[in-house]
C-alpha cells in the first residue's frame, strides 16, 4: 500500500477498562510502599541521649532534620569540656574523614622543625624515580592545597577504575591500593595549574612523603609523634575494617568502614570526641606537635584562608579555624577560635554534613546582617540572597 495514499482518520482513544486502571494504580502504590520501606525517612538523632542535654539540644537545632543515626560532640570553653551524644558518648569511635589531614599537616610541620624536611622539599627528592613536573611539586604546595595534583588518585588500570566506581555504588571503601601503588600512580600524573584546589590525592602523597622521610609507616608515625605524646589512646590509623561497625549514607543506607590503604593520610583516622578535644585544645594553645600548621598562609577562596590543611574563615564572628571530614558512612567537624578559646567537635555515623555545628560558637556574618535589617534599608535587606 502506498503510504502517501493511505487513508487518514482521527480516532478517539477509548478510556482504559476499569480493571486495567485499578491494576495500574495498585502496582504504583505497591512500588511506592516498597521504596518507602527500603529508603528511611529523615529523622532526628537515634539512641539514648548521653552527656549534657543542653548541648545535645543546641546541636539538634543547629543540624536540623536528616537521616541521622548516632552522634557524639564535645564543646570546649578554655579548660572546660562539655560532652553530649545520642546512641554514642565521648568514647565512641568514629571515622573522622578529612580531619585526618590536620594530623598529616602537623606531622609535616613537625618534620620541618626536626630538620627531616623543608618547605621547599620536592617530591623528586623523596622519590628519585619521579621525573618531570610531578618531581618538582613541593610538599608545602600540597599542604596548602595548591599543588596542581589531581583531586583523586589516578587509577593504575582499567580494572582498578571500575572497582573504585563500583565501591561507590556498593557503599564500600573505594581506596584499595597500598602506599607503593600511590607512589606508582604519581609517575603518570599530569600536574595542573598551582591554584587553590582541594586534593585528597595530594594529602595522601604528603603523608606518605613524611612517613618516607621518617623511615616508618604512616600509622606508626601518627602514634609515635601525635597520639602517644598527647594521650589520645582511642585514636589510630586502622589497618583493617575490623573494630568499627558500619556507618550510614546520607539517605540512611548502611555503608562499610573505610581504611583507605595508601591514601590513609587523606582521611583514614578513627577517633572519639574525647580524644579530639585533646587534639583541639593542644592545637589551639600551641602545645601539639606541628601546631604551627594552623597559621593561615594563603587565600583559598572568598571566605577562607588556608594554613597547612587548616582553614580559617574570614566571614564569621569570631572567625574560626576548622576542618571537616566525610567518608562513605561518617561525617565530622572540628572548629575553634584561639582568642575566645572556644571550640566544637561533632562526630556522626551518617554521611550528612555536620558543619552547621560551627554556629554553636560563631555567627555567620551574612546571616547576622540579614537578621538585622535596621543597619540598612528594608529594601536592601529584602534583596539579600
Amino acid at each position: 500500500m502506498n503510504v502517501a495514499t493511505a487513508p487518514t482518520q482521527h480516532h478517539r482513544h477509548s478510556p482504559a477498562p476499569p480493571r486495567r486502571r485499578l491494576t495500574a494504580i495498585l502496582t504504583a502504590a505497591i512500588v511506592a510502599v516498597l521504596l518507602l520501606l527500603i529508603t528511611p525517612l529523615p529523622r532526628g538523632f537515634q539512641g539514648e541521649p548521653t552527656g549534657d542535654p543542653t548541648l545535645l539540644g543546641e546541636l539538634e537545632g543547629a543540624l536540623g532534620s536528616a537521616h541521622w543515626q548516632h552522634i557524639a560532640a564535645a564543646k570546649v570553653d578554655g579548660d572546660q569540656v562539655t560532652v553530649a551524644g545520642a546512641g554514642a558518648d565521648e568514647h565512641t569511635k568514629f571515622e573522622i574523614g578529612s580531619i585526618t589531614k590536620t594530623f598529616t599537616a602537623a606531622l609535616y610541620a613537625d618534620a620541618v622543625e626536626r630538620g627531616e624536611l623543608s618547605e621547599d622539599t620536592r617530591l623528586g627528592e623523596i622519590w628519585p624515580s619521579l621525573h618531570g613536573d610531578v618531581a618538582e611539586v613541593t610538599l608545602s604546595s600540597i599542604a596548602m592545597q595548591r599543588s596542581g595534583l589531581p583531586a583523586q588518585e589516578p587509577a593504575l588500570s582499567f580494572g582498578d577504575g571500575v572497582a573504585s566506581i563500583m565501591a561507590n555504588y556498593l557503599h564500600t571503601d573505594p581506596y584499595q591500593g597500598d602506599a607503593n601503588d600511590l607512589v606508582s600512580s604519581l609517575k603518570g600524573v599530569d600536574v595542573g595549574e598551582q591554584k587553590p584546589e582541594y586534593s585528597n590525592f595530594g594529602f595522601a602523597v604528603l603523608g606518605q612523603a613524611v612517613a618516607e622521610a621518617a623511615g616508618m609507616d604512616y600509622g606508626e608515625l601518627v602514634r609515635q609523634r601525635i597520639t602517644e605524646p598527647l594521650g589520645m589512646t582511642d585514636t589510630s590509623v586502622p589497618s583493617s575494617p575490623e573494630g568499627l561497625s558500619h556507618g550510614y549514607t546520607a539517605s540512611g543506607l548502611p555503608a562499610g568502614p573505610w581504611t583507605l590503604g595508601g591514601s590513609a593520610p587523606a582521611g583514614a583516622i578513627r577517633s572519639t570526641a574525647h580524644d579530639l578535644s585533646l587534639w583541639l585544645r593542644a592545637t589551639m594553645n600551641g602545645t601539639a606537635p606541628g601546631a604551627e600548621a594552623v597559621e593561615p598562609r594563603e587565600e583559598f577562596d572568598e571566605s577562607d584562608r588556608i594554613g597547612w590543611a587548616w582553614m580559617t574563615t574570614t566571614n564569621r564572628t569570631p572567625d574560626l579555624t576548622w576542618h571537616n571530614g566525610g567518608t562513605g558512612g561518617y561525617a565530622s567537624y572540628l572548629g575553634f577560635d584561639p582568642k575566645s578559646e572556644q571550640g566544637i567537635i561533632v562526630l556522626s555515623d551518617s554521611a550528612n554534613w555536620v558543619d552547621g555545628a560551627a554556629d554553636l560558637i560563631s555567627t555567620d556574618d551574612a546571616s547576622q546582617s540579614y537578621a538585622q535589617p535596621s543597619e540598612q534599608s528594608s529594601e536592601q535587606a529584602g534583596a539579600r540572597p
